[in-house]
This record gives structure tokens, sequence and C-alpha cells, in this order.
């Protein structure tokens, strides 16, 4: 199955593609502040998305570490999905704790 994966290609293409998604990304952030995309509007509907966002995987992560304890017990699974737990909660302290220093 992978007998024709090329490793010097993938270690070329990786960086490639992401210079081009940055180049992209620049162009349409420019693009966007000359015609005003990113305005207050845009801001708190993308932070009520992010929002609405983390809750969904929130519950997700707890629906998922349930389903696999039940079923396999504490393995490596359960112990990777505790570590998704602690990052992805770790990443909504430090984001409110920074946000409220902006307050």
């Amino acid at each position: 199955m992978y007998e024709k994966f090329d490793l010097f290609t993938f270690l070329i293409g990786l960086p490639l593609a992401i210079v081009i998604i940055g180049i992209v990304f620049l162009i349409n952030r420019k693009i966007g502040k000359k015609k005003r995309w990113f305005d207050e509007r845009y801001n708190r509907i993308h932070e009520k998305a992010r929002s609405y966002s983390w809750i969904a995987t929130t519950i997700a992560i707890l629906v998922v570490w349930m389903i696999v304890i039940i079923m396999e017990g504490p393995g490596l699974t359960f112990f990777l999905l505790t570590g998704l737990w602690v990052v992805h909660m770790l990443s909504y302290t430090i984001g409110a704790f920074v946000a409220n220093q902006d307050n």
C-alpha cells in the first residue's frame, strides 16, 4: 500500500502547502480590510460562533469519554481523551484569563 510513498515529495509539499495557505490568508485579509469585512459585527458573530463550537466540542468529548471508559476501560484511548480534555480546558482557562485582562 505504501510502496510508492515518496517521503521527499511529502516533505517538500508540506511546507509548500503551508506557504500557499499563508499567502491566501494574507491576500484574503488585505481584501477584507479594504471592503470592511472585519468590523465589530463580524467579530461579535465569530465570538458567539466560537463559543457555541467550544460548548459542542466539550459535550462531544465528554460523551466519547464516557463511551470509551464503558466499552474499553482505562486504556490508551481513555488517557488520550483525558489529555485532550485537559488541553481543551486549559485553552479555555488561558483564553478567559487573557480576555479578562483586556477588560
